[in-house]
């Protein structure tokens, strides 16, 4: 931070510290407590992108907001980017809002703003004027861990799940009713999951007497589906990860497993097990193949369950996508591949600017949005109008999920409120629920992902500036160059008895220095308090 910024604000500061303007001079005041009396504190949000919603056209109409300004006594001016690039654009004007919404990419993340000069440290802030932030970070030291810099700086409000169980969106999925008609069970070893397989290929699983089933399905955007089979040999498909015996950081593709791993989806492969247009297909071509009922496995996220479901059982009344562990393999565990599931806080979050006119009004606005009442008013809207309360219990209403404008529930809630996405909230599990848990199936997905074993994930990490750019130049060319092996050594196009030649290539990239950057970031994570 320049004189100029930081002379600014100490002046902000000591300006804010009596109250929000207009309201009571005492400190210990939350937002809410202030905020009946005088002039609305006005404040610019800058967010990390555009709302998109069918019934509402910006934030500042979903109802929530407005209810929050109104218990606060702010005014927030939204700014709606349009894409992540307004953000460096917002930055390189050198002219910031008072709180802005950092995205999960920007190099070097929150730690390179403070540095920088763009954001405030909040310590001091928070401990005055945040109690339920304060509260959530005491009680939770692990979240706390998750939020806090590597100096022990606080600078940011995050989305916060104290609950992982709504992180436990991805994993493997089978048809059900095909493994029914082929007589088998649900796979857990990966040797299960190759009979699986060779049954939905030789026994007519979909009845239409042509062999057109595809076993497991897959798209070329991601590692998704082959990419999480990876687990059963302790390793992670593309990326860093910890060593299942040692704890330390290593590099998936860098373990002698990775070998074996390729050459079983290989075999898979050959012998038609997997989609042979794997590297080809997009979401869209995926959705046609599996709408066909051809497809009897993929990994994905949870949605699929409901979506899927919706489509089919008009026409297959028997139809059920099930969720499955992941497999047990060689390394004797089921390993998750989902790397949110070690994830309390992601990595983007809400910032006060180093130009915000009142940073006390800021923090005990962001307290209140993070806090029960506002968290509550995020995740459900307005008791009422959006959801009605019995016995304890909220449920989202008519108005939501039979809508009188023909929105799908998914839209119409974004009137009121924004469940299934991030804010500066609390994630409320039930409200979440509501929408991505609507049939039994997809409940009990939720539970097994959730379960698995999460010892190959590592947590969020902080880098400074050098080692954020130097391991963005390694990585860049790293994850190409894998991404492209990956596809060749499955397809056989590249043989696997070139696996040491690829090792090499890796460590010329420098993966070995981005292995040392990694583990460096995370002994200074494991020291955090």
């Amino acid at each position: 931070m320049n004189k100029k910024q930081a002379t600014g604000l100490m002046v902000s500061l000591t300006l804010g510290i009596g109250a929000i303007s207009g309201c009571s001079s005492d400190p210990n005041k939350t937002a809410k407590d202030t905020g009946a009396a005088g002039k609305p504190t006005e404040l610019t949000f800058f967010m990390n992108t555009n709302l998109t919603a069918k019934a509402v056209k910006g934030f500042e109409e979903i109802e929530a907001y407005k209810e929050i300004q109104k218990r606060t006594n702010t005014k927030i001016k939204f700014q709606q980017p349009g894409d992540g690039s307004q953000f460096n654009i917002m930055l390189a004007s050198g002219t910031y809002p008072d709180i802005i919404y950092a995205p999960s990419n920007y190099p070097g993340g929150i730690a390179k703003l403070v540095q920088d000069g763009v954001a405030i440290k909040l310590n001091d802030l928070i401990d005055q004027y945040a109690p339920n932030y304060k509260k959530i970070l005491n009680d939770n030291p692990e979240i706390r861990k998750q939020v806090v810099l590597d100096d022990g700086t606080i600078a940011k409000f995050p989305q916060i799940d104290i609950d992982l169980h709504r992180i436990a969106y991805s994993g493997q999925m089978v048809r059900e009713d095909w493994l029914n008609k082929v007589g088998l069970k649900q796979p857990t070893t990966i040797d299960e999951w190759y009979t699986v397989l060779k049954a939905f290929k030789d026994k007519d699983p979909n009845g239409n007497g042509v062999n057109d089933e595809i076993p497991l399905g897959d798209r070329g955007d991601g590692l998704g589906s082959i990419g999480s089979f990876a687990t059963s040999w302790g390793i992670l498909a593309d990326r860093f990860q910890l060593h299942s015996k040692t704890g330390k950081v290593t590099f998936g593709p860098l373990e002698p497993g990775f070998k074996d791993y390729v050459a079983t989806m290989n075999k898979w492969f050959k012998e038609g097990l997997i989609d042979s247009e794997f590297a080809a297909t997009d979401k869209k071509a995926f959705e046609a193949k599996f709408a066909k009922n051809t497809i009897g496995a993929y990994g994905g996220v949870i949605t699929g369950i409901n979506a899927f479901k919706d489509q089919m059982k008009g026409s297959l009344p028997d139809f059920k996508l099930i969720g499955v562990a992941p497999p047990i393999g060689p390394a004797g565990k089921s390993y998750s591949n989902h790397s949110q599931m070690v994830q309390n806080v992601p990595l983007d979050g809400v910032f006060i600017s180093s130009q915000a006119k009142d940073p006390v009004a800021a923090v005990k606005l962001l307290d209140f949005m993070i806090g029960p009442e506002g968290s509550d008013l995020q995740n459900w809207g307005i008791e009422g109008k959006s959801y009605t309360t019995n016995n304890g219990k909220k449920t989202f209403t008519d108005e939501v999920f039979h809508n009188p404008e023909g929105f799908e529930p998914t839209e119409a809630v974004k009137k009121y409120a924004l469940p299934t996405t991030g804010m500066v909230k609390v994630m409320d599990f039930n409200a979440w629920a509501s929408f991505e848990l609507r049939y039994p199936e997809a409940t009990e997905a939720n539970d097994i992902w959730f379960k698995a074993d999460r010892s190959l994930l590592i947590p969020p990490l902080s880098f400074n500036g050098e080692e954020s750019q130097k391991l963005g130049s390694i990585m860049s060319e790293v994850n190409t160059y894998v991404k492209e092996m990956w596809i060749k050594f499955i397809m056989g196009t590249e043989p696997i008895d070139n696996y040491d030649k690829f090792v090499a290539t890796l460590k010329k990239m420098g993966i070995e220095e981005a292995i040392k950057i990694q583990q460096t970031a995370y002994d200074r994570y494991q020291n955090r308090k």
